[in-house]
This record gives C-alpha cells, sequence and structure tokens, in this order.
C-alpha cells in the first residue's frame, strides 16, 4: 500500500509540474513577448481555462503528501519552511496578478499587473528548481549538509526557469492564433536548448559532485532519467521546426518532469519509510481510487473542450 501512494504521490506532483507548467513558463513569456495589449491579451487567454484546473493537481499532491506521508510534514513545513512558505506567497502573487490584470482597463493598470505575472511567474519557476534540489538532497541520499538557498539550489532554479520557459513557450505556439504563434516559436527555438543544456549540467552535477553518496545503486538509472529528459528539449525544437507542436508539448513535459523521476530513482525508498500506518493508508485509499479518476477525466475532458487555438471568440476567464 505505501509503494501505491508512492506512485500515487509522483503522478500527482509530476502532473501539476506538467500542467501548471505551462502556465508557468506562459506568464513568464508574457510581458517580454506580448508587445500590444492584444497579443498580452492572447497569451492570457491561452492557458486562463487550465489555470484553476491545473492547480487542482498540487492540492491534491498536498493531500496525499499529508495524508498518506505524515512524517514529511516536519520535513516540509519544519526544515524547508524558508522556501516553502515564501514558494506559496508567490504562487497566491501570481494567482492575483492573473486575477486583477483585466479588473480595470487602464494601461497602466494591466501594464503593471503584467509585469507582476512575468516576474512572479519566473520567481516561482525557481522556487519549484530550489524545492526540487533540496528534495534530491534530503531523500535521495546526500542528507541535509547543502544550505536550503545554497549554489546547488541556484543550479537546479536557474534550470527549471529555462525549462518551465520552453514548456510555456511550446504551449503557446499550441494555442495562439497562427500569426502570433510562429512569432513565440522563434523565441521556443532558441530557450529550449538553453535548457536542455542546463538540465544536462544539473544532472551530472547531481551525480557526480556528491549530492546522492548513498544510492550508489542508483546513479546509473538516475543519470540515464536526467540525460533523457535533459534530450527532450532539443527533440521538441526538432519537432518545432517540422510544425508538430503538439508533439512537442510532449517533448517539453518529459523534460519538466525529467528532475522527478531522477529524484524517484534514488529517494524513492526514502519516502516510503515516512507513509502513515496501514489503517491509514487504506483508508485514504479509497478515498484516493474514487478522486483520483474523476480528476483526471475532468482535465482530459477540459482539454477537449480547449483544444483549439484562440480566436475572437475564445472565452475570456482573466
Amino acid at each position: 500500500m505505501d509503494l501505491f501512494f508512492v506512485l500515487v504521490l509522483g503522478l500527482l506532483f509530476g502532473g501539476y509540474l506538467v500542467l501548471d507548467g505551462f502556465d508557468i513558463g506562459s506568464g513568464m513569456l508574457v510581458r517580454p513577448l506580448g508587445r500590444t495589449e492584444w497579443e498580452r491579451r492572447a497569451m492570457i487567454t491561452a492557458f486562463g481555462p487550465f489555470l484553476l484546473a491545473n492547480e487542482v493537481w498540487l492540492v491534491a499532491t498536498g493531500g496525499v503528501l499529508f495524508g498518506a506521508f505524515p512524517l514529511l510534514e516536519k520535513e516540509m513545513l519544519g526544515e524547508l519552511r524558508a522556501l516553502v512558505w515564501p514558494l506559496l506567497v508567490v504562487w497566491m502573487v501570481r494567482d492575483v496578478a492573473v486575477w486583477s490584470r483585466s479588473r480595470l482597463p487602464g494601461v497602466r493598470w494591466r501594464g503593471w499587473w503584467d509585469v507582476v505575472l512575468a516576474v512572479s511567474s519566473t520567481v516561482f519557476a525557481a522556487g519549484w528548481g530550489m524545492l526540487i534540489a533540496n528534495l534530491l538532497v534530503r531523500f535521495g541520499g546526500g542528507g541535509a549538509d547543502f544550505p536550503v538557498y545554497g549554489w546547488f539550489s541556484l543550479l537546479w532554479a536557474v534550470t527549471m526557469v529555462a525549462v518551465f520557459a520552453g514548456h510555456g513557450a511550446v504551449f503557446l505556439t499550441t494555442r495562439l492564433p497562427q500569426v502570433l504563434a510562429a512569432a513565440v516559436a522563434v523565441t521556443a527555438r532558441r530557450v529550449l536548448p538553453a535548457g536542455a543544456g542546463l538540465l544536462t549540467v544539473a544532472t551530472v552535477v547531481t551525480v557526480v559532485a556528491g549530492v546522492l553518496p548513498q544510492r550508489t545503486g542508483a546513479l546509473v538509472p538516475a543519470a540515464l532519467a536526467g540525460l533523457v529528459a535533459s534530450a527532450a528539449p532539443l527533440a521538441a525544437r526538432a519537432l518545432l521546426d517540422k510544425g508538430r507542436s503538439g508533439p512537442a508539448l510532449a517533448m517539453t513535459a518529459g523534460a519538466v518532469v525529467g528532475p522527478l523521476l531522477v529524484l524517484a530513482t534514488t529517494g524513492a525508498d526514502s519516502v516510503r519509510t515516512a507513509a502513515a500506518d496501514m489503517a491509514s493508508l487504506s483508508a485514504l485509499g479509497g478515498i484516493t481510487a474514487v478522486v483520483l479518476p474523476v480528476v483526471m477525466i475532468g482535465q482530459v475532458y477540459l482539454w477537449w473542450v480547449f483544444r483549439h487555438r484562440v480566436d475572437d471568440r475564445s472565452v475570456v476567464f482573466f
């Protein structure tokens, strides 16, 4: 039962990183790429229908984490509170920016919130990179010798900013009108190789620099998982060159979950040891068996409804 919940936790967390990852990446690009109000409005309309549904995955991840793995609560809200609490604040600021930017028609009002959206999304991406770095250190076998905001965290922060930016750019090419999508694709082709390079460096450093010293048997699988994920942005770029933005988005999704796969190959056993007792897991298992399919079906239905590109008839959610 504990292994089942490790898999559920990984599925939910990975699903969140992929789904809200393109919201984060799109938000990062709203101000740099949106030269006019119409372009910025189109970008927000592109990811707007998915925003709240994608965040459900993070809420569900938190529910499983604290329900099935209560011993991790001390780790997440205790030892990592200097990182987790600011991350939650930035999350709220990002959402406030999305909700507020169209409440008033003024150019300065909207311009201000667009800047807040771009900055908070970038910081949010960096925060996820730092959290991933600290999870690698603590659950991958390295102990707690690395400071929360140390060089290793900063390396993963920069890496995930580039990875999320590429993921968001590719997503926008699938949803924006063709003319605007073509312009965004140019940026995507520039960002994706940077994401691939940084992900390669971060993976090699994670494996070679002694971050995972107690999991020697898992070092090769961890390295392979990270390097395969590092190749995904390059594959996405090649697919974009052929005009295949949908498959390219699948590739960038693989890059986003790459660090989680590295963590899974080295830290799954550590997470299992923090699981709740069997009675609690059994009770939570019944709820999970009902809720998880509903969340997944709802997500598939949402994608089906909003599978078309943004146009003048598109619903504006924010």
